[in-house]
């Protein structure tokens, strides 16, 4: 099997809608492993004013007991969050409620499913300028781009990077996110793909839909999204956004 990094994954357990218990981690980290997958970025989601609002010393201390229970030194686990995208989202990292992937400057941030908020490019405005890279979680799964895909225009302008869930390429997720997903990756917008996996229950396509994304973009370009790229964000090293069709569409 090919090496590859996961950037996206509710493996952490007990914080959020993931994973519950240890137990259930190990096996979903097994099977992550059997895929070839052994570098497993754990991001949990934060949602400020909910349930999932474990900060960084409590969910550090979980990865922690995690890596004991697992004791297994071939993989290599590391911390992060799926930030949910609000007005407060510097003030929450300046203070650690919320992580940075592997304390880099790439932060994966996921929008509302059903709409845009006119709120949206302030926020991304002021990650750009505080130095943050938002990398936005499976972009293919919001409405408001299934409706109008040239929307992707306005997440791009500020420094945005993009993850698709590579089960969406074999419809997991409906019709129109494995069509979004698949122009995303046919226009080289997006610069990783990750498994989003939550529930052991949820693991059992994803071997096929690794072969569907390489079927789709050849070797170079997958090794690329599933392990080059996420492999410079856990080193902290730039990742090269490739903007021609950004550049090409955009009208303002």
């Amino acid at each position: 099997m090919d090496r590859i990094i996961d950037i996206h994954n509710h493996i952490l357990p007990g914080v959020d809608d993931g994973s519950k218990t240890i137990e259930e981690s190990i096996k979903l980290i097994k099977y992550l492993k059997s895929l070839g997958i052994y570098d497993i970025v754990l991001t949990s989601h934060y949602i400020k004013g909910t349930k999932y609002e474990f900060n960084t010393l409590v969910r550090n201390n979980i990865l922690t007991e995690l890596k004991r229970a697992l004791n297994d030194n071939e993989i290599n686990l590391y911390l992060g969050n799926e930030v949910y995208l609000g007005d407060e989202i510097i003030e929450l990292y300046k203070k650690h409620e919320i992580s940075s992937i592997n304390g880099s400057r790439y932060m994966l941030v996921e929008l509302p499913l059903s709409s845009y908020s006119r709120s949206f490019p302030n926020i991304l405005c002021e990650l750009e300028n505080y130095g943050m890279i938002p990398i936005i979680a499976h972009p293919e799964r919001y409405r408001f781009i299934q409706k109008n895909k040239n929307r992707i225009n306005e997440l791009l302008e500020f420094n945005c990077m993009l993850q698709i869930n590579v089960d969406s390429l074999i419809g997991k997720y409906g019709s129109k996110a494995k069509k979004i997903a698949k122009w995303l990756l046919k226009n080289n917008l997006v610069q990783f793909v990750g498994t989003d996996l939550h529930h052991i229950e949820h693991s059992k396509h994803l071997n096929r839909a690794y072969k569907k994304l390489k079927k789709l973009v050849g070797e170079k370009k997958f090794q690329e999204l599933t392990y080059y790229n996420p492999r410079n964000v856990l080193a902290d090293k730039n990742v090269q956004a490739n903007l021609d069709y950004f550049r090409k569409e955009r009208s303002w």
